[in-house]
């Protein structure tokens, strides 16, 4: 870790353990974000100092609007419906991110420790996936998490840093064990997403891996990229027919079908497609009776379990919208949408500003645009930020990577810090 302190080599090796560990550990993500704000605690004296210099770049400004949105939003709806304490929890990671800088900043946090313990974190989670589903013949792989489809999305995020790791961690272009590790993370990483069951988040391992291909075929002839897209549409598809069929091949047949049916018949048939389709209509239903601040997170919550009685829903599926912008419009209408919104896209716009700074900052803020487009992917078929290990894995993946941006202009001494 070149010229370190002993305390910063400390700090790096904690991240790094708390990374490796994020699924495997029960409370994984959690413990990642209290690891950062605890580096932060540590030298709060400077806290100040930090975020002054940071404040000035208008990229920072973007991010943390976003987080505001998303907290500020949040809390004044807690206010308005009278939510109890428990409801707060949600803002914690939020609330904690400018410790979380500060630490990772004070640290002078390495990049060795998000490209391997990313890729380590995905291995990681693939063993364990295969143990579960293929040793014990658990069903659905879900790690340490409290949901198959958690463990299984955020084992694509971990896939993704390992697999972009390939490109642009130094050490892998030199070292072919480095290489092989990160390879190894990626495929492990998305075979315990497949071993997940998780059919919302399979579109987002085609996407990372065209991106991937994008990224490596680029200034080559067009025919090279068409060639990279078919090679990484036959893994996919290799990767699929390997994974046991009733985790994967029998959940992607019918779906078109089961949704087919329901469009015509409005008939349940299964609990992954159909009931999805009926949740996102009778939210919907409840947005536009109720547009402005919806029906608050009981009265939204308790309509829904009365309108699914009907449809004998078996237990184990929750009665949630599993769509993120849904879920707020009917639980908390437009103010709700627009503080999910703001967070999105202030992140993301943030991150994509940073990525014009130069090759230094390119690949933490790919990666920063990348993880805004998974998670709003995963929102599409889950209520993300409604689970508390999505809300604490993302606010900690954000920090790493704008704290990374931050010292890789520090140290080129970019201008525009002066």
């Amino acid at each position: 870790m070149g010229s370190l302190t002993p305390l910063e080599r400390i700090h790096n090796g904690l991240v790094f353990a708390c990374l490796s560990l994020v699924l495997v550990l029960p409370g994984g993500p959690k413990l990642l974000v209290l690891c950062l704000a605890g580096m932060g605690v540590w030298s709060v004296k400077d806290l100040r100092t930090d975020l002054v210099m940071v404040w000035r770049r208008p990229e920072m400004r973007f991010m943390a609007l976003g987080f505001a949105g998303f907290v500020g939003g949040g809390i004044f709806l807690g206010i308005w419906y009278d939510y109890g304490p428990g409801y707060y929890e949600a803002f914690i990671p939020f609330l904690l991110a400018p410790l979380m800088l500060h630490g990772v900043i004070k640290s002078r946090l390495q990049p060795v420790v998000l490209w391997l313990g990313a890729a380590t974190a995905a291995v990681l989670a693939g063993a364990f996936a295969s143990y579960e589903s293929l040793v014990l013949l658990t069903g659905r792989a879900m790690g340490a998490m409290s949901h198959p489809i958690i463990f299984g999305d955020l084992s694509v995020v971990l896939a993704c840093i390992a697999l972009f790791g390939l490109l642009y961690f130094e050490p892998a272009k030199n070292n072919i064990g480095v290489r092989i590790f990160l390879s190894c993370g990626a495929a492990l990483g998305v075979w315990g997403s497949l071993l997940s069951g998780s059919k919302g988040g399979w579109l987002s391992i085609i996407m990372v891996m065209l991106v991937f291909v994008w990224r490596v075929t680029a200034g080559k002839p067009v025919l090279w990229r068409f060639l990279g897209v078919v090679l990484i549409s036959v893994l996919v598809v290799k990767g699929v027919w390997l994974a046991p069929e009733d985790l994967v091949r029998d959940r992607l047949e019918g779906v078109w079908g089961k949704a087919h049916l329901w469009f015509e018949t409005g008939q349940v048939t299964d609990w992954s497609v159909s009931i999805r389709l009926e949740l996102w209509s009778y939210a919907l239903q409840l947005f536009t009776e109720r547009p402005l601040l919806g029906w608050s997170g009981e009265g939204a919550l308790s309509k829904l379990a009365d309108h699914l009685k009907p449809f004998n829903v078996p237990a184990g599926i929750a009665p949630v919208f599993e769509n993120d912008l849904l879920h707020y419009a009917a639980v908390s209408g437009m103010v709700g949408v627009l503080s999910v919104l703001a967070l999105y896209v202030g992140v993301f716009v943030g991150f994509w500003r940073f990525q014009k700074l130069g090759a230094k900052t390119f690949p933490y803020a790919l990666l920063g645009m990348l993880l805004v487009a998974l998670y709003f992917e995963f929102g599409l078929t889950v209520n993300a930020l409604g689970r508390n290990a999505f809300r604490y894995f993302f606010c900690a993946m954000s920090v790493m990577l704008l704290g990374l941006i931050i010292l890789a202009i520090k140290e080129k001494k970019v201008s525009a810090w002066n």
